[in-house]
């Protein structure tokens, strides 16, 4: 058969040594009929040696079965290693209606159907059928990290990409380093990232284009705003980047450096996070969660296009010695003291506006040097949800115009006390779908999808919910009682949960 894609993954960091694919069966039921089974998932994974060439951050993978051949794009991709990782004991079962009557399957036959079907031919290797790992099984698990760490020894040492590196810089060391065209900078929209408002692309892009260097994403919790930020770097000349999460704990040595101990008793400076990938994009989630103006205040004058000088000597034993500086902007030939930016160096950092009166502050001086783009939660929540599910369940039958939306209604309940964005509906659809399997979002609901709802506000929505006022509490529970049709008993179960997350 010829090969079929099985996804894509983000390779632009050139940092991926390994493929993990999901595979949600469908089970036989009829001459012509499957039913899902997505609480049978079971992953496939592929090892290669060593990390695969940077591509796109949405590289697409087919896969042969027959051939055991695996591509990225046109491009064949040769693995040392490929296996089933089952996720639930063989024994657990699934009934499902096959012919009329009632038939249990078990996971372990879904194993077994698959590894009869899959051939896989590893580099240097025969052909053959895919081993498979029961990974609720700690003995399996092990047994998979041996054979993993076997094919990888047995591969012999890993392709070289350092010397490659270096060979490449030695060659443009003598290369006048070239400014990008703000004007030709673009940010596509993100077909995967959902409920994203226009707006805010057309916002990314004139501040861009416009010069402005530096990105500040802020909005409610849940979205989208780390991906999107990912997604930004990504589409940038160069598509590499480096991801830090604010801390506390941080000081400016983290981000810029400072002295440390370097072995054998001697002190030097170290440069910190930002300027050992001063040729990227650094995106900084969740600034505000370390003392903003402290971490990254040495770059204010940077930040503004100005050269700054560094409290930190080139020769500590020489008080005299030459300070290091860093750059504004990007410099053919910089000296040793000299950090100089790559033309694609920015930063875009994320806060969640829920934490900003909580979390450290951001001066004024350093807040100007940024572009700030709000990215707000859907503003039609029941389309967000139909959208979501007719891209991750296709099968799903479209709803009606007049069925209502339960999980719509209550997150605009929830919004209205505190507004949060997709991703933990996103969690409470997932939560529900493995609680009540087949269950439709739309329409009155039954039984099952009550208790599943229930279930998945305690388990995702709660917990987005502690410290709001108790008003705002009932009134969400009275909307959950109301979309869910809850009876009394449950209705009430459900007001006492948000009572006591309420102040």
């Amino acid at each position: 058969m010829p090969e079929e894609g099985i996804g894509s993954s983000n390779t632009a960091q050139g940092d991926k040594a390994g493929l993990a694919v999901r595979i949600l069966p469908l089970l036989q039921t009829g001459p012509d009929a499957f039913t899902r089974a997505d609480d049978f998932e079971v992953n496939a994974l592929f090892v290669f040696h060593g990390a695969v060439a940077a591509g796109s951050s949405s590289d697409a993978f087919s896969f042969d079965i027959t051939a055991g051949a695996l591509k990225r794009g046109a491009n064949a991709e040769q693995y040392i290693f490929a296996a089933l990782l089952g996720l639930l004991p063989r024994a657990t079962v699934k009934t499902v209606n096959v012919a009329g009557a009632p038939r249990d399957v078990t996971y372990g036959e879904v194993l077994d159907a698959l590894k009869a079907a899959i051939t896989v031919q590893s580099k240097g290797g025969a052909a053959g059928q895919i081993s498979v790992y029961d990974l609720s099984d700690d003995n399996e698990a092990t047994r998979l990290k041996n054979d993993v760490a076997a094919a990888w020894t047995a591969a012999g040492p890993p392709p070289v990409a350092a010397a490659a590196a270096a060979a490449e810089a030695e060659a443009d060391a003598d290369v006048v380093v070239e400014a990008i065209d703000p004007a030709t900078l673009d940010v596509p929209v993100n077909p995967d990232l959902l409920g994203i408002d226009a707006s805010v692309y057309r916002q990314i892009n004139a501040m861009l284009r416009s010069g402005k260097q530096h990105i500040m994403l802020y909005g409610p919790p849940g979205t989208g705003k780390t991906t999107l930020a990912r997604w930004i770097a990504s589409s940038l000349p160069g598509g590499q980047w480096t991801l830090v999460t604010g801390s506390s704990d941080w000081s400016s040595q983290d981000i810029i450096g400072g002295y440390q101990p370097i072995g054998d008793g001697n002190v030097d400076f170290v440069p910190g996070i930002l300027l050992r990938a001063f040729d990227r994009p650094l995106i900084i989630d969740e600034l505000n969660r370390c003392d903003i103006d402290k971490v990254i205040g040495p770059l204010f004058t940077v930040l503004s296009g100005q050269q700054t000088t560094l409290p930190y000597r080139t020769d500590l034993a020489d008080k005299n010695s030459t300070p290091y500086a860093i750059l504004p902007k990007p410099k053919a030939g910089a000296s040793d003291h000299e950090f100089a930016p790559g033309p694609a160096w920015r930063l875009i950092a994320t806060i969640n506006s829920i934490d900003k009166a909580s979390l450290y502050q951001m001066s004024y001086a350093l807040s100007r040097r940024f572009g700030w783009v709000y990215v707000d939660a859907p503003t039609d929540l029941a389309g967000f949800i139909t959208e979501y599910i007719a891209k991750t369940d296709p099968p799903a039958p479209a709803p009606a115009e007049e069925d209502p939306c339960p999980l719509a209604q209550v997150w605009g309940a929830i919004n209205a006390a505190r507004v949060i964005g997709p991703a933990p509906i996103i969690d409470a659809i997932e939560a529900i779908r493995i609680l009540a399997p087949g269950q439709p979002f739309f329409g009155p609901a039954d039984k099952d999808m009550r208790a599943a709802a229930v279930d998945a506000i305690d388990m995702v929505l709660l917990p987005m919910l502690d410290g709001i006022i108790q008003q705002d509490a009932h009134n969400i529970a009275d909307a959950v009682a109301s979309a869910f049709g809850l009876p009394a008993d449950e209705a009430a179960r459900v007001k006492r949960r948000l009572d006591a997350v309420a102040i």
